[in-house]
């Protein structure tokens, strides 16, 4: 286990992740082509989650408890409401950034949401049958903080439960993330069983351009996994 920082490290590293999130953001904010290109995206992976979901005997979610760790603008909180059955009771998230809390709270009241950081995650232990998180351990550069992000989401999933997990395997196109590659992946959830892990993603930079010419194309490059480097991994915690 890598040694924890003091809480001023800790303060730094967040402060840092929040800062970078937010430069995001503004991108995104004034970038309309980027927006519609990332939204094509997200609904290619939401059909790739679905499948997983499904094989796992997940869906529909109907009354599970399920937690975004790192829940962003809520889009698969959004989803497990409108495209996997949740029954809207139970349904939870947390993020960095208080705004995007608040607009997803005034959109959907009935969620639990908090402001904070996702290594002191505000629920009693086994609180949830499933935990999500994507591509948010790879923007945390600590790695004392990244382990203590997993450990709290072993910690709220109960036995028998999930956690469900889309990530880069490595990502040569920013700098300012880190390679979640299987073994480290296996190291934070010791004991679990791996269900399922697919290579299922090109590149954003490749496949947004391929994605305005065909779809299919990008369907077809995807199908040879060579160039995937994301992966989709369902993890279950040992009963």
């Amino acid at each position: 286990m890598t040694e924890p920082e003091s809480p001023g490290q800790r303060n730094d590293v967040l402060q840092r992740a929040h800062d970078e999130y937010a430069r995001r953001q503004r991108r995104l904010e004034t970038n309309e082509r980027l927006r519609r290109s990332n939204a094509r995206i997200r609904e290619r992976t939401a059909r790739r989650y679905a499948r997983v979901l499904d094989r796992a005997g997940l869906l529909p979610l109907g009354e599970r408890r399920v937690v975004d760790v790192g829940c962003g603008d809520g889009d698969f909180l959004v989803r497990c409401r409108r495209d996997w059955g949740h029954s809207g009771e139970g349904l939870a998230g947390i993020d960095l950034m208080e705004d995007r809390i608040e607009a997803l709270g005034a959109a959907m009241p009935e969620l639990d949401l908090r402001t904070g950081s996702a290594d002191a995650l505000p629920w009693p232990d086994e609180s949830f049958d499933l935990a999500h998180q994507s591509m948010l351990l790879s923007s945390v550069l600590d790695e004392a903080l990244r382990e203590a992000i997993a450990a709290e989401m072993g910690r709220v999933v109960k036995p028998g439960g999930w956690v469900l997990w889309y990530d880069f395997i490595w990502n040569p196109f920013n700098r300012a993330t880190v390679s979640m590659p299987m073994r480290r992946i296996r190291g934070y959830f010791p004991g679990w069983s791996v269900l399922e892990r697919k290579r299922v993603s090109l590149p954003p930079p490749i496949s947004r351009p391929l994605l305005r010419v065909s779809e299919r194309l990008v369907g077809a490059l995807e199908a040879c996994k060579v160039f995937n480097l994301w992966h989709l991994v369902l993890l279950r915690k040992p009963a």
